[in-house]
């Protein structure tokens, strides 16, 4: 039989162990934890060494860049005459060259788009089709989607000259040239109807056909008007793509992941290599580190 001493010691004991198991049950970190978290140990270091206007009194990011690539138009919109309804979009090329930036800007800002339709695309048919045949068809077909932006105007860009300096302390430096465009609301649908018809022009199966010219009220009116997205938001979808592009979400887990409700799980399960340039752009102007 215990002495009152050796309860008390007992007693202690278990209290510790309980209070052991519940703090590490309760810091379990979420999905979107644990990729900033891989993206912190393997960042690059980027230094914004020259950009446009600097020589008269520009800052090197102005006001509306960033909060603009986060969702958010409200300074721009202070600063440029836009009509309302108007669709704002904003895209980003990198090259070696300034000449080579801006040559390949709309190129680079019409694949952008395309990106943005497609993950709207999967993370819905993720959900409403049936099978991981149905939805491999479907992610097939919208890889070859394009998108035509005829019909869109340039307002106005502004480029970045940024060095960055990766973890084996190599140096390199590139040229971002960021680009905004405006269109009709009307042509702006019709935009993301013909690129939604493209994908079902080449679908075998008349019912899978109708699920996704379903969606296209639900896909444009997400794209349209992107959300805003806080800091922490923005930066742990930018991590998640950062990863993505260093180990790829294996093929057999893209639908699994377009189904959480996690935004960085589902960034990441649409990133390619096609998206190196726009993520390595998005860092160096997020400050990622």
């Amino acid at each position: 039989m215990k002495t009152k001493t050796e309860l008390k010691i007992f007693m202690s004991m278990m209290a510790l162990a309980a209070l052991c198991c519940l703090a590490s049950c309760s810091t379990q970190p979420s999905a979107s934890a644990a990729i900033s978290a891989q993206a912190e140990r393997t960042a690059d270091d980027f230094r914004i060494v020259d950009w446009k206007d600097r020589g008269i009194g520009e800052i090197a990011s102005p006001e509306w860049l960033l909060p603009a690539v986060r969702g958010n138009w409200n300074n721009f919109r202070s600063d440029w005459t836009v009509r309302d309804g108007k669709v704002l979009k904003i895209g980003v090329a990198r090259h070696a060259t300034l000449n080579g930036a801006q040559t390949i800007a709309d190129v680079q800002y019409a694949a952008r788009l395309a990106s943005q339709l497609r993950q709207s695309v999967l993370t819905r048919a993720a959900i409403a089709l049936q099978s991981d045949g149905e939805f491999d068809l479907v992610n097939n077909a919208a890889v070859q989607a394009q998108v035509s932006i005829a019909g869109q105007e340039r307002l106005t860009d502004f480029w970045q000259l940024v060095e960055t300096t990766g973890a084996n302390r190599r140096t390199t430096r590139a040229y971002s040239y960021w680009v905004v465009y405006a269109s009709d609301s009307a042509v702006w649908d019709q935009l993301v109807a013909k690129y939604i018809h493209d994908i079902v022009g080449v679908l075998p199966q008349s019912r899978t056909q109708q699920v996704i010219a379903g969606m296209f009220d639900e896909i444009n009116a997400e794209v349209k008007y992107e959300r805003e997205r806080s800091e922490a938001q923005f930066n742990a979808e930018l991590a998640a793509r950062q990863q993505a592009l260093r180990q790829p979400v294996p093929p057999s887990q893209v639908r699994t992941s377009l189904q959480s409700s996690d935004p960085a799980v589902r960034a990441a399960a649409t990133t390619t290599p096609a998206d190196t340039d726009y993520v390595a752009a998005l860092a160096a102007l997020a400050g990622i580190r």
